[in-house]
C-alpha cells in the first residue's frame, strides 16, 4: 500500500455484491470496535518494506506505477487479509475509505493512510503533490456520510473538513507517518490539500 493514493476514485471492488454494512447497535459496540482498531494499530511496526517505501514513495517513477496499480490492488489485499498486509508488511496505518461518487452516485473505494486524533480518523488528499484535489475529497464534500475499513473492522463515519488551524496542528503527524507528505506539499503551488476528520458514528437501523 503506497502512502498517498492517486486522484482517481476507483469502483468499489465489491460491486455486484451486498454493500458493506454500516455500523449498527449501541455505543458499547462502537467502543468495542474502536478497541479492536487500537489492537490492530498496536501491531504496526516499521518494516524493511516500509523503509523502502519511505525512500521511493515520493519519486515520480514510483508514483506513475502506483497510480495505475495500487488503487486496485490495495483494497483487494486489505479485504482479503483483514488488514494484516498493512500491519505486518507495509507498516503503515492504512484504511479503506468508501464514499459515494459525487457525479456517479456509485460507491468508490480509496486506500489511504491516516492518523488518529482521539477516536477520530484523519486523512489528507495530497494527490502525490499534483494540482488537482483527489476525487474522494470531492465525494466527501458532496456527501460526508461514508464508511471506513480498518483492519477487519468496518465503521460508519461522518466527514468534516479540517480548518486551517487544525490542518497545521495535525500535519506534523502525517509527516511522522510518512515523510513523503512534505515532498508532496512542497510540489503544490496553487492549492492546499484537503484534510478531513472522519468521526465514527452510529447509524439508525
Amino acid at each position: 500500500m503506497h502512502p498517498a493514493p492517486g486522484s482517481r476514485d476507483e469502483p468499489d471492488d465489491t460491486a455486484g455484491t451486498a454493500p458493506v454494512t454500516a455500523q449498527r447497535g449501541d455505543g458499547a459496540e462502537l467502543r468495542a470496535q474502536l478497541e479492536r482498531v487500537a489492537a490492530y494499530e498496536a501491531g504496526l511496526r516499521r518494516t524493511p518494506l516500509n523503509r523502502l517505501l519511505q525512500r521511493l514513495g515520493p519519486t515520480r517513477p514510483f508514483i506513475a506505477v502506483y497510480r495505475r496499480l495500487g488503487p486496485r490492488i490495495d483494497p483487494w489485499l486489505v479485504r482479503r487479509t483483514g488488514g494484516r498486509i498493512a500491519t505486518r508488511v507495509y507498516g503503515f496505518p492504512a484504511l479503506l475509505l468508501v464514499t459515494t461518487g459525487a457525479r456517479s452516485g456509485q460507491r468508490r473505494t480509496s486506500p489511504l493512510l491516516y492518523v488518529r486524533d482521539g477516536d477520530d480518523f484523519v486523512v489528507v488528499g495530497t494527490n502525490f503533490g499534483t494540482e488537482h484535489h483527489p476525487a474522494w475529497t470531492t465525494n466527501l464534500l458532496h456527501d460526508p456520510e461514508a464508511e471506513i475499513v480498518v483492519g477487519d473492522q468496518t465503521l460508519a463515519v461522518t466527514a468534516e473538513l479540517v480548518d486551517p488551524a487544525g490542518f497545521e496542528r495535525l500535519w506534523p503527524r502525517f509527516r511522522a507517518v510518512y515523510g513523503g507528505y512534505e515532498t508532496y506539499r512542497r510540489r503544490l503551488t496553487s492549492r492546499t490539500p484537503r484534510m478531513f476528520r472522519l468521526r465514527p458514528t452510529l447509524r439508525p437501523s
